[in-house]
């Protein structure tokens, strides 16, 4: 981790296999060579900005789309993310999917703000100002300026996974039933040359297989993620 010329803190996956602890949520580097379009997975938002580059933000609503929010971001049910456990500590983590799109010589992008809420009903809007969204259960700037530095060059590809978030099933208690999630690109490094889509994972089980292991430092313990292939 560095600080960047903002104060902000850089997580950074843009090495093969890179493991982050943010706030308690994990973020790691991913290739799939499958496409993300193909059914395997379940889509819910997509940010597309005005073009020429810069930030771009949003979230998923069956309400009045705001801010770069595609036209086909839907609701999001809890019951449709799926829950998969990490080897050490027995902790069940519900898994996210990313899929940024830049281009080979603008292949690096910011994800510099992610708050996940939850909701009694799909159509919230208003983000900034209506009071419903409520407090985040998840925010990746809970005690302070965070960032997440990402490259697309690691899996090119418009529909291709780029990194997988996995968010402790224990925030995920409170009333509603529909997941809420925000995120903006491209403040810190301005790379958001294409549009960046979020989808909720398969739940594959992870299981001991040494050749696919990523080793991460949380304190004094240490969490090993495997995802069988």
């Amino acid at each position: 981790m560095v600080a960047s010329s903002q104060a902000a803190v850089e997580y950074d996956l843009t090495s093969d296999g890179a493991v982050q602890n943010i706030n308690g949520a994990i973020f790691m580097q991913w290739t799939d060579t499958e496409p993300m379009g193909s059914g395997r997975i379940n889509a819910f938002v997509g940010i597309q900005g005005k073009g020429g580059g810069g930030s771009q933000h949003g979230y998923n609503t069956t309400g009045v789309r705001e801010f770069d929010t595609t036209p086909d971001s839907k609701a999001l049910l809890l019951s449709e993310i799926p829950t998969v456990a990490f080897v050490l500590g027995g902790t069940n983590y519900r898994e996210f999917w990313l899929d940024i799109n830049q281009n080979s010589t603008h292949n690096i992008l910011s994800l510099d703000k992610l708050k996940i809420h939850m909701g009694s009903v799909s159509d919230l809007t208003g983000y900034l100002t209506n009071p419903a969204f409520g407090a985040p259960i998840y925010d990746l700037d809970a005690g302070g300026d965070n960032y997440v530095k990402l490259d697309y060059n690691l899996n090119p590809g418009s529909g291709k996974g780029d990194m997988l978030l996995f968010v402790p099933d224990s925030a995920f208690i409170g009333a509603g039933d529909y997941i809420y999630l925000y995120s903006m690109f491209g403040v810190t490094i301005n790379g958001a040359d294409g549009f960046e889509e979020w989808a909720v994972g398969i739940g594959e089980p992870i299981i001991p297989e040494p050749t696919t292991m990523a080793l991460l430092a949380l304190g004094t313990a240490m969490l090993l993620r495997i995802r069988k292939r």
